[in-house]
């Protein structure tokens, strides 16, 4: 996002110096387009970082899955599989994009089969978390696959936040989902 402000900042800065020439003015009219926000507005010499975003962010969430995944399962299966790390790469290799039922069949693995059912929190209901993480996951299949996307500013913003939100709530969520299993909590 820092990336995104400068790259607009820069832009603005470029135009103001073109029409400035060289004026002191004018010249403090530049500087103050590299200093001040970008504001509102569409950008297309910005677009590729958006869209950039929206994939790295997919990513992140995935890898985030997979930790917990990864967590969960050693404290499951410590006492009962040998070489507990090694089965869950394995389960780990076929797991991809972050959709809720590739969750849930992750998950049932290790013997936690209802770990998106009922998750929600507050303005979010399960079913809204669920098309959210399609809708994200499915953007992200169309950018990685070459397909032009517009994606705004806000529109990384709110992913990032969904995601924020759903990697707090998520990880509870299995914790308790231990407990219930184990009869101990894992991890606060």
């Amino acid at each position: 996002m820092q990336a995104h402000t400068a790259l607009t900042q820069f832009k603005r800065a470029r135009q103001a110096a073109r029409q400035a020439g060289g004026g002191l003015n004018q010249i403090a009219t530049v500087v103050d387009s590299l200093v001040s926000e970008p504001g509102r507005g569409r950008r297309t010499d910005v677009d590729a970082l958006n869209r950039a975003s929206i994939v790295l962010l997919s990513s992140h969430l995935q890898g985030y899955v997979e930790d917990v995944y990864t967590e969960a399962g050693e404290v499951l299966l410590k006492s009962h599989v040998k070489d507990v790390r090694a089965l869950l790469d394995r389960a780990k290799r076929n797991f991809s994009n972050p959709h809720d039922f590739r969750i849930e069949q992750l998950f049932d693995s290790i013997g936690l089969p209802s770990v998106m059912v009922g998750l929600s929190w507050p303005r979010a209901s399960n079913k809204s978390i669920r098309n959210r993480l399609t809708e994200n996951i499915n953007l992200r299949n169309r950018i990685a696959h070459g397909e032009q996307e517009n994606v705004t500013k806000a529109k990384v913003i709110a992913f990032q936040k969904f995601v924020e939100v759903f990697a707090r709530n998520f990880d509870q969520k299995v914790a308790r989902e231990i407990r219930n299993v184990s009869g101990t909590r894992p991890w606060q």
